[in-house]
């Protein structure tokens, strides 16, 4: 009877066997293998290879998602849980004598609350209103206090000056609304709506190209951004302007501003990603998406903000934009001008200096490389 041996199967010459089980990535200890493993098919090998561990991949989005949640909580309570005027813009309009007591009186009730404007007439006043001066202005019609306000400032924002005045001179004090809100912004705050989805959206559109093509020339980037911001401008001005008479600014102002933001929030984004890498994309958000939307005045005028946030409304770039379609909405054109050149500077400011880090990273490639020749192509 012929017996049977049990032997190792005969491998052809060139040939290798196929080892089906799974090996951990170069670099990655075999404890991380379920964590690497291809549970969602079509994921390049190299993707599968650069992924973090378990440990890290379980505690970094903890950590950057708490932090970046915790800013964005503080910053806006600080801002808004109880806000009050500091410096806040008031006109009068009345004798020496009613003027000088009706400052005391607020100054008495609320300190450093609010400044005040002295204008000869109440025609004064109405215009200095209508141009964004002052957001209400203290007027005597006979021997009785009226108060003219900008309902286009926000109901918030004139219900509390109306508040004030009327509990400090002891009585109520009749207003009249000289500019007030149209239909389709019945709270004021369609400016505001739209500067945030704008910078959401350019934020997400740098991101995505970054993780898309993270050497992507800067050129075709930037006409990425140009057609990313017209498109933004179109489609805002589409929506805020004529479909829903939200803004009443003319339709190429809406769509030059919104455009102009889109493409800052783009630029800026980009230089963080490309100044701290991945790190990048959670600073972006801070500053953009927390502290930009958060000092940018679409909720409560700058003065409403505290001591340490109120200075960057003068700086970020959605609280520029607000400022100029709010202008060219109700007010003449006040601050559009301002507004351009804010986001112009943003836009020129972000790109220079991604050019310049890209020129410096190109030569310290080329200085690196074997008899100087770089593996790169420049600009990227």
């Amino acid at each position: 009877m012929q017996q049977t041996t049990d032997l190792p199967p005969v491998t052809p010459p060139g040939s290798t066997l196929h080892d089906p089980t799974p090996r951990p990535a170069a670099g990655h200890p075999a404890h991380a293998r379920h964590a690497l493993a291809d549970t969602e098919p079509g994921i390049p090998a190299p993707v599968l290879a650069a992924a973090a561990g378990i440990r890290k991949a379980m505690i970094v989005p903890v950590v950057t998602a708490l932090a970046i949640g915790t800013i964005f909580v503080a910053v806006y309570l600080a801002a808004f849980h109880s806000p009050a005027a500091r410096h806040q813009p008031l006109g009068i309009a009345a004798s020496d004598t009613v003027a000088a007591r009706t400052e005391l009186a607020l100054n008495t009730a609320t300190p450093d609350a609010y400044t005040f404007y002295r204008y000869p007439d109440a025609e004064a006043a109405r215009q200095a209103i209508a141009h964004d001066k002052v957001p209400a202005a203290i007027i005597t019609e006979g021997h009785e206090l009226r108060m003219l306000t900008a309902g286009a400032q926000g109901p918030s924002t004139i219900s509390g000056l109306a508040a004030a005045v009327s509990e400090a001179v002891g009585h109520p004090v009749p207003t009249q609304d000289v500019r007030p809100l149209v239909a389709g912004d019945a709270r004021g705050l369609s400016a505001f709506y739209a500067a945030f989805g704008v910078v959401l959206a350019g934020f997400l559109f740098a991101v995505s190209s970054y993780q898309i093509a993270p050497r992507l020339l800067l050129s075709a980037r930037i006409a990425s951004m140009v057609a990313f911001s017209a498109a933004s401008g179109v489609v805002v001005a589409l929506i805020a302007h004529t479909a829903m008479n939200a803004l009443p600014a003319p339709f190429l102002v809406v769509a030059l501003v919104v455009g102009l933001l889109a493409w800052a929030t783009a630029a800026a984004t980009g230089v963080l990603l490309r100044l701290f890498g991945p790190l990048g994309m959670p600073v972006a958000s801070v500053v953009l998406l927390t502290f930009g939307n958060a000092t940018s005045g679409g909720i409560l005028p700058a003065t409403f903000l505290p001591t340490w946030l109120s200075p960057l409304s003068e700086i970020l770039a959605p609280a520029a934009a607000i400022r100029g379609l709010r202008g060219a909405a109700y007010f003449h054109n006040a601050h559009l001008a301002g507004a351009l050149l804010n986001l112009t500077f943003w836009i020129v400011g972000c790109l220079a200096l991604q050019y310049a880090l890209d020129r410096l990273a190109a030569r310290r490639t080329s200085l690196a490389s074997p008899n100087g020749i770089s593996g790169a192509a420049p600009g990227r």
